[in-house]
Parts: C-alpha cells; structure tokens; sequence
C-alpha cells in the first residue's frame, strides 16, 4: 500500500470514521489541483481500511463555492478538501450533510518567513493574514513581529471560519486601517487581490520557499481602472453566468444585460462552468462581463476587457469610479 506523505494534514482517521459511522459504500474525493498527485495514496489508505467504494473528482476545485454537486450526487459521502464552508445555502440540506470538509492544514514552519519578512515591512501596524493552511500558524507570525517592535493585528471575516482566514473573493479579515498587510502563503493571487482590496501594499511571504514578494495597491488598482476604461466604448456585451453551484447568478446577469440594452449596447448571456481564457476566444465581443466569482476577471487575458460586474457597473453609469471597490 503506497504510504501518504505530504505537508498537509489530511484528517485520515476522521476520513475513516466518517465513512464506516455512515455506512458509506461510494466515497467522493475532490482535491484542489496542487494536490492530486496525492489522490492515488487517498484511494488505497481508504480502500485498505473501509470497504467503501472511491471516485475522483477530475473536475475544479476553487473553493467551498466549487462543490462538484455531479459527483455528489452519485456518492454517499464526499470529502472536500482545502476549504471550509463558505457559500452553503446554494445546497440542500441533505446535500450539505453529505458533504464534509478536510481543511488541509499546513504542518510548514512559518517562523523562518516571517523572520525574513520583517526587514520588508516598512510600517508600524501591520495586518497579518493568511490562506486556511496557514492560520493555525499566525499567532508564531504576530509573536515574531511584536518581537521586532511592530503592532500586529487580526481580523474576522463575519463569512469565513477563523481569525485571520482570506479568500480570492473576501478579504474583510483585514483588520483596517493598518500601514501594510503581510499576506503568508503561496501564489500571487490572494496577495494581488489584497492590494486591490486595501489599495495598501501587502508583502507575501511563502512560507515553503521563503521567499518575499511585494505588491502595490497604486499598481493593482490602476490594471483594473485601464480595464474598465477599454470596456467605455464596447457596444456588445458577453455576459458570463457561472455555472458552478455556489457562483450561479442568472438574476445578476439579466440585471446586467437589460440595464446594457437600455443604453443601447447589445448583451448576450454566456453560460460557462470553468471560466477560463480559451472558451472565450471564439465569442466576437467587445468585452466580457464575468457575475462569477469576481476575481477570475483578472486572471482572464485576452484581447477585449473582462470586468466584474461592479466594474461594469461603472461603465453603466450606475456606480463612481471612487465606489468600485
């Protein structure tokens, strides 16, 4: 049997219990993309010590709003991992009790970074946040920077689990105002996407590579403002509805469409599960307008804009430029 070995704890004994108190016989993995590689390991610990039935989800795997509800319905029980619960009304409550969430927390030692990130950090009061693999770690964080004579602070998201947790799409545990914010984690899309939140500078620290990376609000913002002043003179509209179930937004798409078509733009609803740059490059429009999770707009590069449905708003002249965030 191939033994599990990896950076993350993946709850296994709770995987057991779960599936032998319920008397599962189909079990569903869905595993965000950085790590299948573990998938197969999962498979055999399971089978081994159940006699349960396992299937993958080859699907996506975003956040707790990408339940693959496919796979749910042909499983007794699925595990998801990486994530907490976010967005669960959009299932039913049989379906939210099938549902379990394996958090995936991080056993990396987050120390070595935030040592190294204290040189980066030019303010006084900084705002420590950081991905659910790491929040268990942030009180070493603010140790060390309170050691270093800096003011750390932590919020709560009133959406998410715990103190300090962010998402791409919820950053309101930013304990505002606050000179800077230390992100740790890896990637650059949940820093980018603070600085656009906080128009602040937010220095990422990867706590497996310890390495620094630093991001300007200024910068971040100026990107999206291009965007949306590109999309003034577009007069035809795809409007992107998201097909994933906790990003389904049909009665923001039609708003969207008609108050386009009232101001003499044509607008057409464009229903996508992944929303990703290829299934958008056969559609002849002058811009895209995603109502899916807001922050795939600025991960999409092609050559016509795509805004957030706020964004667009603007170019609607239903919000100001200085209410865009």
């Amino acid at each position: 049997m191939q033994m599990i070995k990896f950076t993350y704890d993946f709850e296994l004994e709770r995987i057991e219990e779960l599936i032998n108190a319920s008397d599962a016989k189909c079990v569903g993995l869905q595993l965000p993309e950085g790590v299948r590689t573990i998938a197969a390991g999962l498979v055999e610990h399971i089978t081994g010590r159940t006699d349960a039935e396992v299937i993958i989800s080859g699907n996506s795997c975003y956040g707790a709003c990408d339940i693959d509800t496919g796979l749910l319905n042909v499983v007794d029980i699925l595990f998801h991992f990486g994530h907490t619960p976010y967005f669960r009304s959009y299932l039913s409550p049989a379906d939210m009790r099938k549902v379990h969430y394996i958090e995936l927390r991080s056993e990396v030692d987050v120390k070595p970074v935030a040592e190294k990130a204290v040189d980066e950090l030019e303010g006084e009061t900084v705002c420590v946040v950081s991905t659910l693999q790491h929040v268990h770690r942030l009180t070493d964080v603010k140790t060390i920077l309170e050691q270093h004579g800096k003011k750390p602070e932590t919020g709560k998201s009133p959406r998410l689990m715990y103190e300090g947790q962010v998402l791409g799409c919820d950053f309101s545990a930013v304990a505002l105002p606050c000179d800077e914010v230390l992100f740790i984690g890896s990637g650059s899309f949940h820093p980018a996407g603070l600085a656009l939140y906080t128009g602040g500078r937010v220095v990422a620290a990867d706590p497996f590579t310890t390495e620094l990376k630093i991001f300007n609000g200024e910068a971040e913002r100026k990107k999206r403002y291009m965007a949306i002043a590109r999309a003034c003179d577009a007069t035809s509209i795809g409007i992107i509805i998201g097909m994933k179930s906790g990003q389904f937004n049909l009665v923001e798409a039609r708003r969207l469409k008609d108050s386009a078509i009232e101001r003499g733009k044509r607008a057409y609803l464009i229903a996508m599960n992944d929303i990703i740059e290829e299934r958008l490059l056969g559609y002849r429009v002058d811009a895209f307008v995603n109502t899916a999770c807001p922050r795939l707009t600025e991960d999409i590069s092609v050559e016509v804009p795509v805004l957030s449905a706020r964004e667009f708003e603007i170019v609607l002249g239903l919000r100001d430029w200085e209410n865009l965030i």
